[in-house]
């Protein structure tokens, strides 16, 4: 029996460089209006043989899933067992894709508003799982020569192929660049993430300007992330941010101003005492965690930016750390020590002596015994 689980994995990467060579990527926009062209010949002809349609249909699965961080949930282990033949049926196809545009479609609407909206419209996580499975019970052959099928389409595909120039988290130059960092990163939990990339930082706008666009992407990012698990949002902004421990101590300072000033819910955590045990840094009703990496350190320092030459802002909501596995059930001390003494084998130690507050740690001193870098006497 066919290895669904590293299947799906394997075939959502193939789809992305399919769709990246034949310039093919879909966005949420696109990816619906593929969908509703897909619903529109299936009750129009009811024709589920059709080559062309479940090649439409693979793509369309596995190019969201690939957009979304999708990572392969066990129901693929079980779904071509019989006795769960009935949930995994041909007909659940339909209604299954329409709840994947519905949510797409909530994903696309989102704007700056207080609170966060939240619903119960399922996560494309979820979705493209079961769609997957669907897939695989009702229609094998297809998950074989996948860009085969996808070429014979590809008239179709092209229809619906997104617009490059616009920004899209996952595909952005900081996301991918951002995912090197990633893989060099000692922090033991960090390959396993899901992250997404801020838009590009502008130099032809002001610096507060340039905040605001952030701030669109940010919103997003923990709306869809609160169904999707994502783990992080990174930042890239030129070098000259972070030439010094001290500039980039004013670079936190002058962004965490300018973001606070257009929060949705006029918090004042920033006029609060920011010393005080147990100060949060929130924006739009939710604390987070920033970690800021810099220039100014040497490759072996663990805020360097991994070799590239660009100042790295990399935030974390808090809802996103309290459900962690290795932050939840009294683990976050153990978790914090391993990765503590991961960096120290890999001669990049830091120390927390005199860092425990939150705010100590958004950035590091030069050397790791030296006192936290008190970003905020810049505020």
């Amino acid at each position: 029996m066919i290895n669904l689980l590293k299947q799906f994995v394997i075939a959502q990467r193939r789809a992305e460089a399919f769709a990246t060579e034949q310039h093919l990527q879909l966005n949420n926009q696109t990816t619906i209006n593929l969908i509703e062209y897909l619903v529109q010949q299936l009750e129009q002809y009811s024709n589920w043989r059709d080559q062309g349609v479940k090649s439409l249909l693979s793509f369309v699965i596995l190019q969201t899933a690939y957009r979304h961080y999708v990572f392969a949930d066990r129901l693929l282990n079980h779904c071509q067992k019989p006795e769960h033949a009935e949930t995994f049926e041909e007909e659940n196809l339909l209604p299954t894709l329409k709840q994947l545009a519905e949510t797409l479609r909530f994903y696309d609407s989102i704007h700056i508003q207080s609170p966060i909206p939240e619903n119960h419209l399922p996560s494309v996580q979820d979705l493209t799982n079961r769609l997957f499975a669907m897939l695989a019970v009702n229609f094998p052959s297809q998950l074989k020569d996948l860009e085969a099928h996808w070429a014979g389409s590809m008239t179709t595909l092209q229809k619906f192929a997104r617009d490059e120039a616009p920004y899209e988290p996952v595909f952005s130059s900081t996301h991918r660049q951002f995912l090197g960092a990633v893989d060099k990163t000692q922090c033991i939990f960090a390959q396993t993430g899901k992250y997404w990339g801020a838009d590009k930082w502008h130099d032809n706008l002001t610096f507060e300007q340039n905040v605001q666009r952030f701030a669109e992407g940010f919103f997003r990012f923990m709306t869809v992330s609160k169904k999707e698990k994502l783990k992080g949002y990174a930042l890239r902004m030129p070098a000259y941010y972070s030439d010094t421990v001290d500039q980039l101590a004013q670079t936190v300072a002058r962004f965490l101003t300018a973001l606070n000033d257009i929060d949705p819910v006029h918090s004042d955590c920033l006029q609060q005492d920011i010393e005080a045990d147990g100060w949060k840094m929130s924006w739009a009703g939710e604390p987070f965690f920033l970690t800021a990496f810099g220039t100014c350190y040497p490759l072996k320092h663990p805020r360097n930016p991994y070799g590239f030459d660009y100042t790295y802002f990399f935030f974390q909501p808090d809802f996103v750390l309290r459900h962690h596995p290795g932050l939840t059930d009294g683990k976050e001390q153990q978790s914090r020590e391993r990765i503590l003494q991961n960096f120290t084998r890999n001669e990049m130690a830091y120390s927390n002596q005199g860092k425990e507050k939150e705010v100590e740690r958004f950035i590091r001193p030069m050397l790791a015994e030296e006192p936290a870098v008190r970003w905020w006497q810049y505020l």
